[in-house]
């Protein structure tokens, strides 16, 4: 009798033990799947971020426009008494213009050689030379424009740049394309003044646990 007894004790701690295990186990698939959840949309919203940021490529319809030296006028005015060289030269102001222009007519993507265009880019002249996130580029400038190629053609050729530029005989040229690819942003991001907001640490620490406990970590 006192063995059935011992038998039904142990009986009930393991039927207990397993309640509590199983109650256990739907905590944790619980925090799985809102760490997962939770995972996924900060994942989105980085993908959205970086999209937004240029620091993602990109591919869709748009333009390519091009923009050099006027070496064939210099060399024909290189005898005339008024010749001035910076008047044949694609100047850090063209490209800005044009770059404006482009943002004008609902460019959502700009790189020029090969460099994208963010908000925090630089265009300037260093003497002859112009740099462009803080590389030095040479002529011709080859800019490549991500929107609707009929509305970029129009604004663009009619902007503030590329009709003076072409009535000045540089060789500059506009070609609406079917798909262009630009690259992702490769510069540095300077911080000097932004400091990160402490504020939501406790929620980042809970949605960390919460990965942990789901498989989630990296």
């Amino acid at each position: 009798m006192a063995v059935i007894q011992d038998l039904e004790a142990e009986t009930a701690q393991l039927e207990e033990s397993i309640l509590a295990l199983r109650g256990r186990l739907d905590q944790l698939q619980r925090a799985q799947v809102d760490g997962a959840d939770e995972l996924s949309f900060l994942q989105a919203e980085l993908e959205k971020l970086k999209y937004l940021a240029g620091l993602t490529e990109v591919t869709g319809p748009g333009v390519t426009v091009l923009l050099d030296d006027n070496k064939s006028g210099a060399e024909a005015a290189k005898l005339q008494p008024d010749y001035h060289p910076e008047n044949f030269i694609i100047h850090d102001k063209e490209i800005r213009w044009l770059v404006n222009d482009a943002k004008r007519g609902g460019a959502e993507a700009i790189a020029i050689n090969g460099h994208r265009i963010v908000n925090i880019s630089e265009i300037r002249c260093v003497g002859p030379v112009v740099f462009i996130n803080s590389t030095r580029m040479a002529p011709p400038y080859v800019i490549k424009i991500i929107g609707d190629p009929d509305t970029l053609e129009q604004v663009i050729s009619t902007g503030e740049a590329f009709p003076i530029l072409k009535w000045e005989n540089f060789p500059v040229k506009l070609t609406k394309e079917a798909s262009v690819t630009i690259p992702a942003y490769k510069g540095s991001l300077p911080q000097s003044y932004v400091k990160p907001d402490r504020s939501d640490s406790l929620e980042k620490n809970r949605l960390v646990h919460l990965m942990i406990l789901g498989g989630y970590g990296r």
